[in-house]
């Protein structure tokens, strides 16, 4: 019985926060539009399908990721780009840490409510580069 309340109280979490990013979303994030909309979808409201959801999104993310990369070291000029370079492999290393922590953490917990969890999270560490990368490149796009 516990489980069945701790499963209803998930399913509400992911509910309200599913809500709450739609409302957040901007017209410029059409990844996280298009995750909320599959997390939204009946056929996806099983752990499986959520995980689905989630494992898309971070795979758009990160096509956006390296395309605003790629542009990034095109438009720059070497002294700059060289620092990027850096930066991205120092975030790589961050991310794969991340992971690691991540992971030790879940595996703590018992249930599958946290797999859906444990994604979501893991998507949030490269929307967040991505959305990075691609500010940056808006930044330098200013002038052209």
């Amino acid at each position: 019985m516990r489980y069945m309340a701790v499963g209803l109280a998930c399913l509400a979490w992911q509910s309200a926060m599913a809500s709450a990013a739609v409302a957040a979303t901007t017209s410029q994030d059409q990844t996280g539009a298009a995750l909320m909309r599959c997390l939204a979808r009946d056929d996806h409201a099983s752990t499986a399908g959520q995980t689905e959801c989630e494992d898309a999104a971070r795979d758009s993310y990160d096509r956006r990721l390296n395309a605003a990369y790629t542009a990034l070291i095109r438009l720059l000029p070497p002294p700059a780009a060289e620092a990027l370079r850096r930066s991205q492999r120092n975030w790589l290393v961050f991310r794969d840490s991340e992971r690691k922590a991540r992971e030790a953490l879940y595996a703590t917990r018992q249930g599958t409510m946290y797999v859906p969890m444990e994604a979501d999270d893991e998507t949030m560490i490269v929307r967040d580069r991505a959305r990075q990368l691609e500010a940056y490149l808006r930044v330098m796009r200013i002038d052209e």
